[in-house]
């Protein structure tokens, strides 16, 4: 008993985490916009323009993606095909569901490990970035690993969501992506 609740309120916890990332993301894509629109107006009025405009906001775009990824995932809003997918039985939908979600989440270990990697090389070289802003390169692909990470935990949450509905036998309903991890006690 003690074990899910302490399931349940890390599930909480991390659906949290992954709303406040994604009004983080929502706050970052308004800096963007008005960063740009300031830049146009700094280059076209003033003829004073700004370097650094596109370099924070291709490094923004890129904090935005991995930020959203995983809440994204968790609302089911992903861009999905189910050309094959909408003719399964819900039975085979959730295996379906299962079996790439599963797949997905080997991809996102992979992604994790190697962009940690890759990250823990830049910061230990110091590498920088040959711009304007010589930006620690490190510190723009710290977000890849660590976006991919709260995927690789969200596709558990969905996997371990198929395996339930699997397991019930509950073959009548299509799986529920939607909202937090469900544990039955």
């Amino acid at each position: 008993m003690d074990r899910i609740r302490i399931l349940k309120k890390a599930g909480r916890g991390f659906d949290l985490l992954l709303n406040v990332l994604a009004v983080l993301a929502g706050v970052i894509v308004c800096f963007i916009t008005v960063s740009v629109c300031v830049g146009i107006i700094a280059r076209y009025i003033f003829n004073y323009p700004l370097g650094w405009v596109v370099e924070i906001c291709e490094y923004s775009l890129l904090y935005v993606t991995f930020l959203v990824a995983a809440w994204v995932l968790r609302q089911n809003q992903h861009v999905s095909v189910d050309l094959f997918y909408s003719k399964f039985s819900p039975r085979g939908q959730s295996i379906a569901s299962m079996a790439t979600s599963i797949a997905a989440g080997i991809v996102f270990m992979i992604i994790v490990y190697y962009g940690v990697k890759v990250t823990k090389h830049q910061f230990d070289t110091k590498y920088f970035t040959p711009t304007i802003l010589e930006a620690p390169k490190f510190a723009i692909t710290l977000i890849i690993p660590i976006g991919t990470f709260l995927l690789l935990i969200q596709i558990i949450r969905k996997t371990y969501r198929h395996i339930q509905e699997l397991t019930k036998g509950d073959s009548s309903s299509c799986p529920k992506e939607e909202g937090p991890l469900q544990i039955e006690p």
